[in-house]
Protein backbone atom coordinates (compact mmCIF):
# COMPACT_ATOMS: atom_id res chain seq x y z
CA UNK A 1 0.00 0.00 0.00
CA UNK A 2 2.85 2.33 0.87
CA UNK A 3 4.48 1.68 -2.53
CA UNK A 4 1.25 2.52 -4.30
CA UNK A 5 0.89 5.79 -2.39
CA UNK A 6 4.51 6.76 -3.10
CA UNK A 7 4.11 6.02 -6.79
CA UNK A 8 0.90 8.05 -6.94
CA UNK A 9 2.56 10.99 -5.14
CA UNK A 10 5.52 10.86 -7.55
CA UNK A 11 3.16 10.81 -10.56
CA UNK A 12 1.15 13.79 -9.27
CA UNK A 13 4.33 15.68 -8.42
CA UNK A 14 5.75 15.25 -11.92
CA UNK A 15 2.46 16.42 -13.36
CA UNK A 16 2.94 19.82 -11.67
CA UNK A 17 6.39 20.48 -13.18
CA UNK A 18 5.97 23.23 -15.78
CA UNK A 19 6.86 22.39 -19.34
CA UNK A 20 10.15 23.95 -20.46
CA UNK A 21 9.61 26.07 -23.54
CA UNK A 22 11.89 28.24 -25.62
CA UNK A 23 12.05 31.95 -24.77
CA UNK A 24 9.85 33.99 -27.10
CA UNK A 25 11.81 36.45 -29.20
CA UNK A 26 10.10 39.83 -29.24
CA UNK A 27 10.97 42.08 -32.14
CA UNK A 28 10.95 45.74 -31.08
CA UNK A 29 8.72 48.10 -33.00
CA UNK A 30 10.54 50.40 -35.41
CA UNK A 31 11.30 53.84 -34.02
CA UNK A 32 10.30 55.62 -37.21
CA UNK A 33 6.59 56.18 -37.56
CA UNK A 34 4.46 57.82 -40.20
CA UNK A 35 2.16 60.53 -38.96
CA UNK A 36 -1.17 61.74 -40.17
CA UNK A 37 -0.49 65.28 -41.46
CA UNK A 38 -3.49 66.46 -39.46
CA UNK A 39 -2.23 65.00 -36.18
CA UNK A 40 -0.30 67.90 -34.66
CA UNK A 41 0.78 65.74 -31.70
CA UNK A 42 2.56 63.12 -33.81
CA UNK A 43 6.27 63.38 -34.60
CA UNK A 44 8.56 61.24 -36.72
CA UNK A 45 11.43 60.37 -34.37
CA UNK A 46 13.36 58.31 -36.89
CA UNK A 47 17.04 59.26 -36.96
CA UNK A 48 17.66 61.81 -39.69
CA UNK A 49 20.71 62.08 -41.92
CA UNK A 50 23.08 64.85 -40.91
CA UNK A 51 25.01 66.04 -37.89
CA UNK A 52 23.40 67.94 -35.04
CA UNK A 53 25.21 69.75 -32.25
CA UNK A 54 24.20 71.94 -29.34
CA UNK A 55 23.96 74.96 -31.66
CA UNK A 56 21.30 73.48 -33.92
CA UNK A 57 17.76 74.87 -33.95
CA UNK A 58 15.82 72.70 -31.48
CA UNK A 59 12.06 72.19 -31.47
CA UNK A 60 10.55 71.08 -28.16
CA UNK A 61 8.56 67.88 -28.59
CA UNK A 62 7.51 66.74 -25.12
CA UNK A 63 8.27 65.92 -21.52
CA UNK A 64 9.29 62.29 -22.11
CA UNK A 65 9.52 59.89 -19.18
CA UNK A 66 11.66 57.24 -20.89
CA UNK A 67 13.28 57.00 -24.28
CA UNK A 68 10.76 55.71 -26.79
CA UNK A 69 7.77 56.17 -24.49
CA UNK A 70 4.65 58.06 -25.46
CA UNK A 71 4.57 61.81 -24.98
CA UNK A 72 2.88 63.69 -22.15
CA UNK A 73 -0.66 64.93 -22.67
CA UNK A 74 0.15 68.44 -21.41
CA UNK A 75 2.30 69.43 -24.38
CA UNK A 76 -0.20 67.93 -26.81
CA UNK A 77 -3.14 69.74 -25.17
CA UNK A 78 -1.23 73.02 -25.28
CA UNK A 79 -0.48 72.57 -28.99
CA UNK A 80 -4.14 71.77 -29.68
CA UNK A 81 -5.30 74.86 -27.75
CA UNK A 82 -3.02 77.18 -29.70
CA UNK A 83 -3.93 75.53 -32.99
CA UNK A 84 -7.70 75.50 -32.41
CA UNK A 85 -8.03 79.01 -30.98
CA UNK A 86 -5.40 80.63 -33.17
CA UNK A 87 -6.88 79.52 -36.48
CA UNK A 88 -3.56 78.09 -37.64
CA UNK A 89 -3.00 75.89 -40.67
CA UNK A 90 -1.52 72.40 -40.54
CA UNK A 91 1.60 73.45 -42.45
CA UNK A 92 2.27 76.39 -40.09
CA UNK A 93 1.76 74.84 -36.64
CA UNK A 94 3.46 76.90 -33.92
CA UNK A 95 6.77 75.47 -32.73
CA UNK A 96 8.34 75.84 -29.30
CA UNK A 97 11.98 76.52 -30.23
CA UNK A 98 15.29 76.57 -28.31
CA UNK A 99 18.54 78.06 -29.60
CA UNK A 100 21.96 78.08 -27.93
CA UNK A 101 24.38 80.80 -29.03
CA UNK A 102 28.16 80.59 -29.22
CA UNK A 103 28.77 84.26 -28.44
CA UNK A 104 28.49 85.83 -24.95
CA UNK A 105 25.02 86.99 -23.97
CA UNK A 106 24.26 90.72 -23.93
CA UNK A 107 22.44 90.31 -20.60
CA UNK A 108 24.33 92.05 -17.80
CA UNK A 109 23.90 89.26 -15.23
CA UNK A 110 25.44 86.71 -17.62
CA UNK A 111 28.98 88.08 -17.70
CA UNK A 112 30.94 86.22 -20.39
CA UNK A 113 28.57 83.25 -20.58
CA UNK A 114 27.00 82.47 -23.97
CA UNK A 115 23.29 83.09 -24.40
CA UNK A 116 20.24 81.00 -25.17
CA UNK A 117 16.71 81.82 -26.28
CA UNK A 118 13.55 79.76 -25.77
CA UNK A 119 10.34 80.78 -27.53
CA UNK A 120 7.35 79.09 -25.91
CA UNK A 121 3.64 79.47 -26.65
CA UNK A 122 3.35 82.62 -24.53
CA UNK A 123 6.87 83.71 -23.63
CA UNK A 124 10.20 84.66 -25.10
CA UNK A 125 12.81 83.55 -22.58
CA UNK A 126 16.41 84.73 -22.81
CA UNK A 127 19.30 83.78 -20.60
CA UNK A 128 22.75 82.27 -20.56
CA UNK A 129 24.25 78.85 -19.99
CA UNK A 130 27.38 77.12 -18.81
CA UNK A 131 28.40 73.71 -20.10
CA UNK A 132 31.34 71.34 -19.65
CA UNK A 133 32.93 68.47 -21.56
CA UNK A 134 31.09 65.94 -19.38
CA UNK A 135 27.78 67.21 -20.89
CA UNK A 136 26.67 68.96 -17.70
CA UNK A 137 24.84 72.20 -18.43
CA UNK A 138 23.18 74.92 -16.37
CA UNK A 139 20.76 77.49 -17.79
CA UNK A 140 20.20 80.82 -16.09
CA UNK A 141 17.47 83.39 -16.65
CA UNK A 142 15.87 86.19 -14.66
CA UNK A 143 12.38 87.65 -14.71
CA UNK A 144 13.43 90.76 -16.65
CA UNK A 145 14.62 88.46 -19.48
CA UNK A 146 11.19 86.85 -19.89
CA UNK A 147 8.84 88.70 -22.25
CA UNK A 148 5.18 87.71 -22.14
CA UNK A 149 3.63 87.49 -25.62
CA UNK A 150 -0.09 86.89 -25.12
CA UNK A 151 -2.09 84.91 -27.62
CA UNK A 152 -5.72 83.83 -27.88
CA UNK A 153 -4.92 80.59 -26.01
CA UNK A 154 -2.58 82.04 -23.38
CA UNK A 155 -5.13 81.87 -20.56
CA UNK A 156 -6.23 78.28 -21.18
CA UNK A 157 -5.24 75.76 -18.50
CA UNK A 158 -2.96 73.67 -20.77
CA UNK A 159 -0.95 76.74 -21.80
CA UNK A 160 -0.71 78.12 -18.25
CA UNK A 161 0.47 74.77 -16.86
CA UNK A 162 2.86 74.19 -19.75
CA UNK A 163 4.47 77.63 -19.36
CA UNK A 164 4.92 77.12 -15.63
CA UNK A 165 6.49 73.67 -16.08
CA UNK A 166 8.83 74.55 -18.94
CA UNK A 167 10.16 77.66 -17.20
CA UNK A 168 10.81 75.77 -13.96
CA UNK A 169 12.45 72.87 -15.79
CA UNK A 170 14.69 75.03 -17.96
CA UNK A 171 16.18 76.59 -14.83
CA UNK A 172 16.86 73.17 -13.32
CA UNK A 173 18.52 71.43 -16.28
CA UNK A 174 21.56 69.39 -15.21
CA UNK A 175 22.91 67.66 -18.31
CA UNK A 176 22.27 66.97 -21.96
CA UNK A 177 22.67 64.18 -24.50
CA UNK A 178 22.52 64.50 -28.28
CA UNK A 179 21.63 61.38 -30.23
CA UNK A 180 21.40 61.83 -33.99
CA UNK A 181 18.96 64.75 -34.40
CA UNK A 182 17.53 64.59 -30.87
CA UNK A 183 18.47 66.59 -27.77
CA UNK A 184 17.59 65.26 -24.31
CA UNK A 185 17.84 67.63 -21.35
CA UNK A 186 17.87 66.05 -17.89
CA UNK A 187 16.05 68.04 -15.20
CA UNK A 188 17.06 67.89 -11.55
CA UNK A 189 14.58 65.92 -9.44
CA UNK A 190 12.37 64.95 -12.42
CA UNK A 191 11.79 61.46 -13.82
CA UNK A 192 11.43 62.74 -17.37
CA UNK A 193 13.65 64.47 -19.90
CA UNK A 194 12.93 67.44 -22.12
CA UNK A 195 12.97 66.12 -25.67
CA UNK A 196 13.90 68.35 -28.63
CA UNK A 197 14.40 67.55 -32.32
CA UNK A 198 16.76 69.47 -34.61
CA UNK A 199 15.09 71.56 -37.33
CA UNK A 200 16.80 73.04 -40.35
CA UNK A 201 14.24 75.84 -40.76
Amino acid sequence: MRKILCGLSLFLGLGCVPEITETEVITPLPVKQKCNPKDICCFDLGDQVGTSDLFSNWEFIAFQRTKGSSFDNLTCNARIAVFALGGEKYDTVFRVMLKFEKLPSSLTYCGDLPGFELRTFSNQIKGCYNTNKDKTIQLKTQSESIVYIPGVASNTFPILEFEQDILEDIQNVESYVIESDKLYLTVKGKSYKLLFVARED
